[in-house]
Parts: structure tokens; sequence; C-alpha cells
């Protein structure tokens, strides 16, 4: 659903410092500052650690016309609740390696697309995904997908690291995954009903298409949908993983024979042993996901708004 809202004239920039190269700072302020120059009044800050340190300023932040994030996925993962709370519009500018969000939405550091889209003052409803189950207290939200496999265990190895991290990171932290690679053992339910019974294989729950590099995973999933897709893939093996890789270089669809169920409830239970889960390219709360858990998707009921440019196709 589009809807017109009036021209921001008051924006917070947020950033977050280690996203990336690290380079997000200067990179927030050059933005404050053009936007200065255009006559809005503009503060710029750094991003929380934590997401309910956002929930304490909901009154502050709700002053605000406009949201600006200069990060990566899961900075904007830290931001949803805040976001459907205060019905405030996002615009993204990438910052994180793959920056998912920014990119799905054909949004860049470019001053002027920017500038267009405030003149054009017109935002997108989107939905996201919330995470619930044992000993998850409260909802955990994500916006482009979770899985456990591969990613998962690459991601768990870059969350021991401290730093910004780059390609290299990635590289060096996916051979060790690779090397041990091991995929959980899942009970899957769509609304109510088996759909996976005790398999061991890769498993992704999408709320959005966009997934490293245009690899599209899930192509159905969409933000503007009410709806989750969870994608399975049984008894994945390396090479899968190698195809991927490929693909993914190539910038080209990975036609994986993946197992598709959609629908507004999806539990998953994981059988023995416990195994981590990477959220919107995040190790999910630091640590692994106990043997015996249940796990719970869904929609979060409020929606996001999202600042869009002229060119924008809707997802």
């Amino acid at each position: 659903m589009f809807i017109d809202i009036p021209t921001p004239e008051k924006i917070l920039i947020i950033f977050n410092p280690i996203s990336s190269v690290g380079n997000t700072r200067a990179l927030a302020h050059r933005l404050g500052e053009f936007l200065v120059h255009h006559g809005k009044l503009v503060e710029v800050s750094e991003s929380e650690k934590k997401m309910k340190a956002y929930m304490r300023s909901v009154s502050e932040i709700s002053a605000y016309d406009l949201l600006v994030v200069v990060g990566g996925d899961g900075t904007v993962r830290k931001l949803l609740p805040l976001l459907s709370e205060t019905k405030l519009p996002l615009y993204v500018v990438p910052g994180g390696n793959e920056s998912l969000f920014a990119h799905s939405y054909g949004m860049s550091a470019n001053t002027e697309n920017l500038l267009k889209a405030l003149e054009r003052s017109q935002c997108l409803e989107q939905f996201y995904g919330v995470i619930s189950g044992n000993g998850i207290r409260g909802a955990k939200p994500f916006f482009i997908m979770a899985s456990m496999g591969f990613d998962s265990l690459t991601v768990k190895r870059i969350g021991r690291r401290k730093g910004p991290i780059n390609d290299f990171t990635y590289v060096w932290c996916g051979l060790s995954a690779l090397a041990s690679l091991h995929h959980p053992t899942v009970t899957i339910s769509v609304d109510g009903q088996v759909v996976v019974d005790s398999q061991s294989g890769y498993i992704i729950v999408a709320n959005s298409a966009a997934y490293a590099r245009n690899l599209q995973l899930v192509p159905s999933a969409s933000p503007s949908l009410k709806e989750l897709v969870v994608g399975f893939l049984p008894g994945a093996q390396r090479y899968h993983e190698m195809i991927k890789a490929w693909y993914m270089l190539r910038r080209k669809r990975a036609d994986l024979p993946l197992q598709y169920y959609s629908g507004k409830n999806i539990s998953l239970m994981l059988h023995a042993p416990s195994y981590p889960m990477q959220v919107d390219g995040d190790y999910f709360r630091n640590r692994d996901i106990v043997a015996g858990s249940m796990l719970e998707f869904s929609i979060n009921p409020k929606p996001i708004h999202v600042l869009i440019q002229p060119h924008l196709s809707v997802m």
C-alpha cells in the first residue's frame, strides 16, 4: 500500500560505526550536511547496541519526520519495533556488507536520489516477521529471513570476531563453516499442519526474496504480503553451498531443489543436537537454539513505512 506523507523536514540520521569497513560515521555526517544545505533540520546519532534502548526513546524519536539509517540489515532489524510503533518513515543508506534491505528498494548513498524521495514523499507499507518460542523473552523481529545451515554456521563464527566486517571475514569464516558443515534435524509445521517431519536439511524462513546478491532462494517471499515462506532442502550437501557461492558471484538466482511452504504461522521444532540460527545476517541472540526448542515465526500486525524513490517497482 502506498501512503502519501508530508514532506519530511526534521530528519534523524542513525549510523552503525562498525558496519562494513567502518566508514559510516563520515558518510552519515556528509549526508547530514547535504540535507542541511537543502533546508532540512538534521540530527546525526550513533546506533544503539540493544534493541530495547530504542524503545526507551519512542517519544523523542517520534518528533522526527524521517529516520535515515546508515548501516546494514542488522541495524535495521533492531529498529523495526520502534518503526512499527511510531510509523516513522524509513530510508536506508547501505553501510553493511550485504545491506539487502537498502538494495531491495534501490536505495544507495546517492544524495540526489534521497532528495528525489523526499520530494516525492510517498511511503510503502511493509510487514516484517517476529520470532518467539522457548527461552525467548518477547518477540524478536526480522525483515529478510532466518535460516539454519551453512549460513548460520558462518555467521556464528563471524559473531565471535570484533571490529568491522568485510568480504575477507565472510570468506574465512565460510571456509571454516564448510569444513565442519552439518545440518539440523527439524520438524516444521505451517498453520498447524506438519510439512517436514524429523528430517535433516537446510532451512530458511523468509519475509523477503532479497538474499545474498540476488541469489533469491525464496523468490515468492514479499514484505508486502502478510505471510511467510519456509524453504527446506532435505539432505543438503557441501556441493549445494558451492552452487550457491557460484551463482552469488555471478549475481544470478540459484535454482536449488528446495521445498516451499507458505503461511501466516510457521513452527519449527529442533531435535538434537542444538544448532545456531542466523537472522538478517546476525547470529541470533549470540547463542545456539537448544535441542527440543520450539520456535514460532509469524507476521507483526503493525507494518513499517518505507520512503520510496520514483523508480521503485513494488516487491
